[in-house]
């Protein structure tokens, strides 16, 4: 009990910040949070986020857990029977701090890999886009292509749109304030070791917070 409180602060402390909630198409990977009971108990939390799973995950996970919602009609019930229920909050996730050009990826809590990175230029509005997302595609090798730019990559990670973790072999310096005036058009510059690593590391479904 006293893990799942200090876990949930901590991710609620990071998604505080967190303003919109991801919007992509997979099925939110939730253990046993069941999106359809999610949206059919809260119809507030539908007519702010819609039904999509993530979305609606994203929210028990910033909001709906510290508001005490329940995550699926078992534990409503359980709850409404005085009996204890335990509240499925993920310790493994890769978390993208922006302000301080940071990724970390923490297993069970406990952050096993970290580097400095490069994020979006926000100079002409690439900022990388800030909220709760998951990974939906891992690719070992591929070029990405753009009105202005075409380049290989060898590890390609999405989490939205177009917006990935990848690795950048044309940088030199990754980290400070690079990101203001020469970041990336929306993606998630890591050096190439550390991308290897990620990619290594993580699944299709692992939980990725921009913040």
């Amino acid at each position: 009990m006293r893990k799942w409180i200090f876990l949930s602060k901590r991710i609620a402390a990071i998604l505080v910040f967190v303003g919109v909630m991801c919007t992509i198409s997979l099925s939110a990977k939730a253990g046993d949070f069941d999106p359809d009971f999610y949206a059919a108990q809260y119809p507030d939390v539908v007519a702010a986020y819609g039904t999509n799973p993530n979305a609606l995950y994203s929210h028990y996970l910033t909001f709906g857990v510290n508001e005490h919602r329940y995550k699926n009609r078992e534990d409503m019930i359980a709850a409404q029977n005085g009996q204890q229920i335990s509240q499925d909050v993920p310790s493994t996730y890769v978390d993208v701090d922006i302000d301080n050009q940071t990724m970390n990826y923490y297993v069970d809590g406990v952050s096993v890999l970290s580097s400095a990175v490069v994020t979006g230029n926000t100079q002409n509005g690439n900022g990388t886009p800030r909220g709760v997302f998951f990974i939906d595609s891992k690719i070992p090798g591929k070029y990405l292509v753009g009105p202005t730019w075409n380049v290989w990559v060898n590890r390609w990670m999405r989490f939205t749109g177009a917006v990935g973790l990848h690795d950048a072999s044309w940088r030199s310096e990754f980290g400070g304030d690079i990101y203001t005036y020469n970041g990336s058009h929306g993606c998630v510059n890591l050096p190439s070791d550390v991308a290897n690593t990620l990619y290594d590391m993580v699944s299709v479904g692992t939980m990725v917070v921009v913040h």
